[in-house]
């Protein structure tokens, strides 16, 4: 039988540790509050993680500052940060806070609960997908003793019941039962409380909130519709899930989960269709990377994220990179990828600068060695459309945008070449 994850037992092994103070301990779940500030902050510099903390009010002492930047070595080594798509969402929502000065303490509390709540989702997932693990191996190894009695004539042909249930082995403990079985994969109905604690694929291209929202925006307005589309998750060997396809509609479906909670419950997020890709033992080491690959083939996927192009190092440095420049200049971006100048979408400026071969062309080794490039050409740029008579291909209004903020590497792509 597999044994249910109380959330009690969740409960008590966080309210161990303070609410908005971190202390390295070495409990069965390795610290959830560790986890939390691990799973906001994974993506950021030292400097970076510790100042989004503080801005929430989270004491770091030294041990833990350790304990995080180990994190933060090991996670970009592997150029991967595996994140569930509510921590992703969790993280999303700190970051803007953060930019807040004059957030209340009580808000900062319900930033604080809801990343808790997003990281105990994450651990509740990750055990029950390893109960179910061992739960059907010992239902294989019970089921082959069986079968070598019935091949030594001990039970003389008679069907015996065995341990586990065979309803019990279709049933999924945590997408719930399987709706149908291909073979090659599985059809599952889930709520996006659960698809939302399941982690990105390591190799998937970078989830924006700001693309969830405007997504979860536009939905709003179409709720006739419904949810069009099924996730894609692939099924590890050992059990473990990750979203391979539809990362941003399940962030869409994330929000509007919350939205739901203040009355806007015309949508039913309890049911959205699931497509589950099982790796066998005798599939090979590139199983999720081939049906990702197959799945986004007549889709818009960018160069850049495409699994095996590019560099590990180079896309972090691309993705970090970038990210700071947003951050830096957010009302010159904008969510859609069909953007007109002077804006610049933030996967389409990751893929031009891979296009363009900047990292290896300049021999970049870190975000900041890029971004201090991007920010000098963005001088050489302004410098150029200040003068007149050099602008004659762009607009009056758009020009007097760029000048107002600073920003005019959106005007032409001119400044990735030289």
């Amino acid at each position: 039988m597999i044994l249910p994850i109380s959330r009690t037992r969740l409960r008590n092994a966080s309210s161990s540790i303070g609410l908005r103070s971190l202390s390295s301990s070495t409990s069965i779940f390795a610290n959830l509050k560790l986890k939390i500030a691990s799973s906001l902050t994974s993506s950021l510099s030292a400097s970076d993680r510790e100042q989004l903390l503080k801005s929430l009010g989270i004491n770091v002492s030294k041990q833990d500052k350790e304990h995080l930047e180990t994190q933060h070595q090991d996670t970009h080594q592997k150029g991967t940060i595996n994140n569930s798509i509510g921590e992703a969402v969790a993280a999303a929502v700190a970051k803007e806070a953060a930019k807040n000065k004059a957030m209340a303490e009580k808000e900062k509390d319900e930033i604080w609960k809801d990343a808790e709540k997003a990281a105990m989702e994450r651990v509740k997932s990750d055990l029950l997908i390893q109960e179910r693990r061992l739960a059907m191996q010992r239902w294989e190894r019970e089921l082959e003793a069986e079968k070598k009695m019935v091949a030594q004539g001990e039970q003389e042909g008679k069907v015996t019941a065995t341990s586990v249930d065979e309803d019990e082995a279709m049933h999924h403990p945590i997408l719930g039962a399987v709706i149908v079985d291909l073979g090659y994969k599985r059809i599952h109905l889930a709520s996006v409380q659960t698809l939302s604690a399941i982690p990105i694929w390591e190799k998937q291209r970078v989830y924006r909130h700001d693309r969830a929202k405007t997504m979860a925006s536009d939905k709003l307005k179409s709720l006739d519709l419904g949810l069009p589309g099924v996730i894609a998750l692939h099924e590890s060997v050992d059990g473990k899930l990750s979203i391979l396809d539809g990362q941003h509609r399940v962030g869409m479906m994330t929000i509007l989960h919350a939205k739901a909670q203040d009355g806007h419950d015309k949508l039913n997020l309890n049911q959205i269709l699931v497509e589950v890709f099982p790796q066998t033992t005798s599939a090979t080491d590139d199983h999720a990377q081939d049906i990702f690959t197959e799945i986004n083939k007549a889709e818009p996927v960018k160069l850049v994220d495409m699994p095996g192009v590019a560099k590990v190092q180079d896309r972090r440095i691309i993705n970090d990179a970038s990210s700071a420049l947003h951050d830096s200049f957010p009302e010159m971006f904008k969510p859609s990828q069909r953007c007109r100048a002077p804006h610049l979408n933030v996967d389409n400026l990751r893929d031009a600068i891979f296009a363009a071969g900047v990292i290896e062309k300049h021999g970049f080794k870190s975000k900041n060695a890029l971004l201090k490039w991007m920010l000098e050409k963005n001088e050489e740029m302004g410098k150029k459309y200040r003068k007149e008579g050099l602008n004659p291909n762009v607009s009056t209004s758009a020009l007097t945008k760029t000048k107002k903020f600073g920003f005019f590497l959106g005007l032409d792509s001119s400044w990735l070449y030289k």
